[in-house]
């Protein structure tokens, strides 16, 4: 049976405007980590298609490749502390809505959990916790030269040791468990567990902010904010009164 008592617009109005500054919060935060995800790709991609880039890389000249390791530790942070924010931002929002909402809010967590289970996904989000607190992300490298096209290309990748990051002993279950699969010399490649991880937050987000228009409008949720007589009681009101 529809609720039809009338809606007190004040506060219906407010609890969308405080929800819609949530929503808003979250999505600087999602295009600060589309960007800074977008940023870290790049520059491990560089070497990719550069021989010159790869093979000074790998010949490990102090002086000529610290740019760009440099840069590496800056775009890694960024990309990781961005998607930590992302996170905690979007758990002020689900928070909000969790009462009014809830079956919209448990797909939501549901979705992220799925994320979260994959190993790209926890060891990126782990790899901030051993950046910030034991050291610096431990960088080997693989190269095959090969032509196509009449075109000098690599195939460069960007691993991290998975030996070393063991050896920091606070890795979650499933990151550790993921980190002793590689063989020794091997561990994860950054650019692939990264885009990865990015491509399924892509998938989580998109469909999240979809639900927006769907929650200011869910019926549960207005009935909350309905006060007074249903139209039913008012015409009964009306026609008591007439006769």
């Amino acid at each position: 049976m529809t609720d039809t008592r009338p809606i007190d617009g004040a506060s219906w109005g407010e609890w969308v405007r405080a929800g819609s500054e949530r929503w808003n919060t979250v999505a600087r935060s999602w295009l600060i980590f589309r960007r800074n995800t977008a940023e870290l790709i790049r520059l491990l991609e560089i070497p990719t298609t550069n021989v010159g880039v790869a093979m000074q890389l790998l010949n490990g000249d102090g002086n000529a490749t610290a740019p760009f390791w440099d840069e590496l530790d800056q775009r890694l942070h960024n990309q990781i502390s961005s998607a930590a924010s992302l996170i905690d931002i979007t758990r002020r929002l689900t928070s909000y809505y969790e009462r009014d909402v809830p079956s919209i809010i448990t797909n939501f967590r549901d979705r992220n959990t799925s994320v979260a289970d994959m190993n790209e996904a926890a060891f990126v989000r782990d790899l901030r916790n051993y950046l910030l607190h034991y050291g610096v992300a431990p960088v080997i490298q693989t190269l095959n030269l090969h032509q196509i096209e009449e075109e000098g290309v690599t195939q460069h990748s960007i691993k991290l040791s998975a030996e070393r990051l063991l050896e920091w002993p606070k890795w979650t279950k499933r990151s550790k468990d993921y980190l002793l699969s590689f063989v020794d010399r091997d561990g994860p490649t950054l650019k692939d567990d990264v885009t990865a991880y990015a491509d399924a937050m892509f998938e989580l987000y998109s469909w999240f902010f979809t639900q927006r228009l769907l929650i200011n409008n869910d019926q549960s949720a207005l009935n909350r904010f309905r006060t007074g007589r249903s139209l039913d009681e008012q015409a009964q009101s009306n026609s008591s009164g007439e006769s």
